[in-house]
């Protein structure tokens, strides 16, 4: 005569033997993934008087935050969105000398940001001033 085991025993086997699956199948998702920094955006605002001119933007300080990996991009501010109004293709273009060694620092973290007014004698006639403004540092120029 086959001896058999009892059904209770049969079924208990087989609930242990499912219930510890999941136990076993996941020990590979289980492991903590390496924490990210957390990413975060810097705003530099600079003006136009002393006390605020370039200093807030220095190189020194383009160089500090673009090393930093949890600096997602660094944006240049005017302080006051008409700081450029009044000056001319000469004058802007030494300021876009000033700019373009910090946006060149890292062409894909450094942008500007904000409003730029330049007057309607750059806006029509000198159309890579503009450019520069807008499409290089992004900034919404308007006159």
């Amino acid at each position: 005569m086959k001896q058999s085991f009892p059904y209770n025993l049969k079924k208990g086997i087989i609930f242990v033997g499912l219930a510890s699956l999941p136990l076993f199948s996941g020990c590979e998702k289980d492991k903590p993934e390496p924490s990210q920094p957390q990413k975060h955006n810097v705003e530099l605002v600079y003006g136009t008087n002393p006390n605020t001119q370039w200093q807030n933007i220095s190189m020194d300080t383009i160089y500090k935050y673009n090393a930093d990996p949890k600096v997602d991009t660094i944006f240049m501010i005017p302080e006051q969105t008409d700081q450029y109004a009044t000056l001319s293709a000469n004058g802007c273009r030494t300021v876009i000398d000033l700019l373009r060694p910090r946006h060149n620092l890292n062409p894909n973290k450094v942008f500007g940001k904000g409003d730029l007014v330049l007057n309607s004698g750059i806006t029509n006639n000198h159309p890579d001033i503009v450019r520069f403004f807008a499409d290089t540092l992004r900034y919404n120029v308007r006159n």
